[in-house]
């Protein structure tokens, strides 16, 4: 009886985190102490200890936290190293709560993902609420703020591994003949359209990859021939359909409007141009700085609007510098003539902090990759990068990559990697303003800095030697899990937050120790 009532504990627990890791942080930490506790009070210590001493990849992987201990007694920053360390304490709790539990069936794992699929769900419905504003939303103008509850970045991981989940539901457990085939698409279509709705690259990114590896090993497998061609269409055809639609969208981006990067002198009223023709910067492939002239701009725009080209737009921007922009995306000219083409409605976009007559809806998946260009561009043309989520992570890299070779061997320590970024930032007078001031956005790189080459290789095989270890061909579940884990990793500090480190730990020792 005292076996069951913890047994079921530990799979409420587990349940738990599953359905509330979308939702709220607090919760699955709660969730996470709620298992300790049930663990301590178990008791059976020599069984739990035998289990750690014959399975060597769960020790292995504690490297992971362990290091981060290690690395925080030199350090100097202690307050830091401790808060750090706080969040890293899923890393050491779960695997050896998972790992040393008696092991559940497939059929426990499944409802399990089904509880997390479901809170997934209820999060991403939740997003329609501040998306159509019945939840009051501070910067309407960020479609990243659906994700209500937790970082769009780790909800967009969590939607791509719910989508790969379903497709095994309907291909390997034989639903497509039954009814809830229909349901079940119906989810995965809405999940598809919630990461173009929030512009989630990096989940796109995660399930393009991860899902091709799948359905490539699929196609390998599958015996049935027109199954398999199909599955070899999908593998070998969509990156071909999403390499073309990254070549129109450049060229879109660099092909302008016939006539508009003509240099004139001056304007149908006689005043003369101003023109940039260092700043190479474009809109729709149309120059922005020629053809200006700002006398006119000022005069014409007083007449169609009660906001002072002075002042600043609905984000927050130089008005002028966003009237500018929208004109030259246009391909008009900077002048009255220009403004006098703009319709009430531009005029309207133009104050709001539209910069672009082609993206003026809340949402556009097209706009976000037209944004992305865009970055790039400003970028290489030696561009402030401070705001742009992706040639800021060009800088990230490249202040990382710095501080590991000035501390190859041993990092900077736990506690003291962010005051060595703040440090490098100013030593190299970054123009990255302060506040975008972060770190490396690569988690592999980040151990590196912390913990040098030495530290660094500790966790490398605490993360990937466990794989080695135990991971079986015919377990789907982490095989997904552990691409999207690692390609998250490529692109972001993953384990560098609450959410993120409950993500990859909960699932990691879930699916790789969890099951019978």
């Amino acid at each position: 009886m005292r076996e069951k009532i913890h047994k079921y504990i530990y799979l409420v627990g587990l349940c738990i985190i599953a359905f509330f890791l979308p939702l709220s942080e607090y919760i699955s930490n709660a969730a996470i102490f709620l298992l300790l506790t049930n663990w301590i009070v178990e008791l059976g210590f020599k069984e739990k200890w035998n289990k750690i001493r014959r399975n060597i990849s769960i020790p292995l992987f504690l490297l992971i936290f362990v290091t981060h201990f290690v690395w925080l007694i030199a350090s100097k920053n202690m307050e830091y190293g401790f808060h750090d360390l706080k969040i890293k304490l899923p890393l050491l709790a779960l695997p050896v709560i998972i790992g040393t539990s008696k092991a559940i069936s497939r059929k426990l794992i499944d409802l399990i993902v089904g509880v997390f699929i479901l809170g997934v769900l209820i999060s991403t419905l939740a997003g329609l609420f501040v998306y159509f504003g019945v939840v009051e939303n501070p910067n309407p103008y960020n479609v990243r703020n659906i994700a209500y509850f937790v970082s769009h970045i780790r909800l967009s991981l969590m939607v791509a591994l719910s989508i790969l989940v379903l497709f095994y539901f309907i291909i390997e457990n034989k639903v497509i003949i039954g009814y809830r085939i229909i349901p079940l698409t119906f989810v995965i279509i809405w999940f598809v359209g919630f990461l173009i709705m929030i512009q989630g690259i990096t989940g796109l990114m995660s399930l393009v990859v991860a899902g091709l590896v799948s359905v490539g090993v699929k196609a390998h497998r599958e015996n049935h021939k027109a199954r398999k061609y199909i599955y070899y269409i999908v593998v070998f055809g969509l990156p071909f359909f999403i390499l073309g639609y990254l070549t129109v969208q450049i060229k879109s981006f660099y092909t302008p409007i016939e006539g508009a990067d003509e240099i004139k002198t001056y304007t149908q009223n006689g005043n003369q141009y101003y023109h940039d023709q260092q700043a190479r910067l474009i809109e729709n492939g149309n120059l922005i700085y020629i053809n200006i002239c700002e006398k006119e701009l000022y005069s014409e725009w007083n007449k169609r609007s009660n906001l002072t080209l002075d002042g600043l737009d609905g984000r927050e921007q130089s008005l002028l510098h966003s009237l500018i922009r929208y004109l030259a995306s246009k391909g008009l000219t900077k002048d009255a003539e220009g403004i006098s083409q703009l319709s009430d409605e531009d005029i309207m976009h133009i104050e709001n902090g539209h910069t672009n007559y082609r993206f003026v809806k809340k949402n556009s998946f097209n706009k976000r990759i037209y944004n992305i260009i865009w970055q790039i561009d400003v970028y290489a043309k030696g561009g402030n990068p401070s705001g742009h989520s992706i040639t800021q992570r060009f800088e990230y890299l490249k202040y990382g990559l710095i501080l590991s070779k000035r501390n190859m061997l041993f990092g900077t320590g736990t506690g003291d990697l962010d005051d060595a970024y703040k440090a490098l930032y100013i030593e190299k007078k970054s123009q990255l303003d302060s506040k975008y001031r972060h770190r490396a956005h690569n988690q592999f790189l980040t151990l590196f800095v912390s913990f040098g080459a030495i530290g660094a290789l500790f966790c490398f095989i605490g993360f990937f030697f466990p794989i080695a270890i135990d991971f079986k061909l015919n377990n789907y579940y982490f095989a997904v899990f552990i691409l999207i884990a690692i390609l998250s990793m490529l692109s972001d500090d993953t384990l560098e937050t609450t959410t993120g480190v409950v993500f990859i730990s909960y699932f990691y020792s879930l699916f790789l120790w969890g099951e019978k």
